[in-house]
């Protein structure tokens, strides 16, 4: 039996790093051995104690390693190459996945949820989820592929085209990703509101328009930064329980976009009548589709290509599998300047 390590969660801000049956693998199956998991804000829900979670469970989707081996029924990918994982398993038979939309299948499972999670050494996933990382992407960036994807899906959700006018709520690392995606889809200005100095500098780094401070004034200061020229489409990033989607909408142009992104908590209230006399749309983007001839995922890893850098820069804190719990605390904790910590995972075979 050949062991590996992995973390799961012992209770609330609690985890243990226990030794385990390293899976074998399985037809039509790839065995990726994990070099970088990021902490992802729904991995903080759990964290928490936001999210029931049952003690055992393996967190961590943001995944990005090297192929270790390669099941029966594979082709195109073999031991050593470096991928990143779209970890959403899905039926491939019903007409939500026939079209495109398999990130709505009823059947859907997702890693570090539903199936063991990136907080291991080794984890064991289907082919058809492993992406390969193109030449000039390390893992490390490649981690951040998957919630880069998220903001490309929402973008492209609400139809961002070229040359029009973004806002963005929020400067966690959802919020920098859309910034980042928004300029590399063709936004002209990006507008973002932030609430600690070290997030507005990192907007600042990656080409914002103006980054306006996220308080009790945010939609009377984000409406004055435009200029008389609301945004064509808003991102709500932040959810939990606050006024951010209300705020999106107060912000939008009239005949406006809004892609909710954000994980909200519980029922927040929203000023229906203002979403009606502006005719906005709200879509709600839940992780990666594939709405044309390619999915978010592969566009998101085409934009890696171009911006690697700008995408090493929303990582803050880098800290290995045993100090698992270190990192977690960091990464809720935004007064030690964290936006993404990127747990670095560094097996040794046996």
């Amino acid at each position: 039996m050949t062991m590996m390590r992995a973390a799961v969660v012992a209770g609330p801000q609690r985890f243990e790093v226990q030794e385990t049956e390293r899976p074998e693998v399985q037809s039509g199956h790839i065995l990726v051995r994990v070099r970088n998991c990021g902490i992802c804000g729904s991995d903080l829900h759990f964290y928490r104690g936001d999210f029931p979670v049952a003690p055992g469970l393996r967190l961590g989707h943001e995944i990005a390693g090297e192929v270790a081996a390669v099941g029966e029924d594979v082709s195109g990918l073999s031991p050593g190459q470096l991928v990143v994982i779209e970890p959403l398993i899905v039926c491939r038979e019903c007409d939500l996945c026939r079209t495109g939309r398999y990130n709505l299948c009823p059947e859907r499972k997702f890693l570090g949820m539903m199936e063991p999670g990136g907080f291991a050494e080794y984890v064991h996933v289907p082919a058809y989820t492993v992406h390969l990382l193109p030449d000039g992407v390390d893992t490390e960036v490649g981690a951040l592929v998957e919630p880069l994807a998220v903001t490309v899906h929402g973008l492209r959700q609400a139809g961002l085209t070229f040359g029009e006018r973004v806002a963005i709520i929020g400067s966690g690392t959802i919020g920098l990703m859309a910034l980042i995606a928004a300029r590399a889809l063709g936004a002209s200005d990006v507008f973002i509101t932030a609430r600690h100095a070290h997030q507005a500098d990192a907007a600042r780094a990656l080409g914002a328009a103006q980054v306006v401070e996220a308080n009790d004034e945010t939609v009377k200061n984000m409406t004055a930064a435009f200029g008389g020229r609301p945004p064509d489409a808003v991102v709500e990033t932040v959810g939990g329980s606050g006024e951010t989607l209300d705020q999106a909408i107060a912000v939008a142009a009239s005949g406006g976009r809004i892609s909710i992104l954000g994980l909200f908590t519980g029922p927040v209230n929203v000023n229906a009548i203002t979403a009606v006399l502006k005719g906005v749309t709200l879509y709600g983007g839940i992780t990666y589709d594939r709405p044309g001839s390619r999915s978010d995922f592969e566009v998101a890893l085409e934009i890696a290509t171009r911006h690697t850098e700008d995408l090493r820069r929303v990582i803050t804190h880098r800290v290995e599998l045993a100090d698992i719990e270190r990192g977690f605390a960091t990464a809720a904790d935004k007064s030690q300047g964290s936006i993404k910590v990127t747990v670095e995972v560094s097996p040794t075979w046996r």
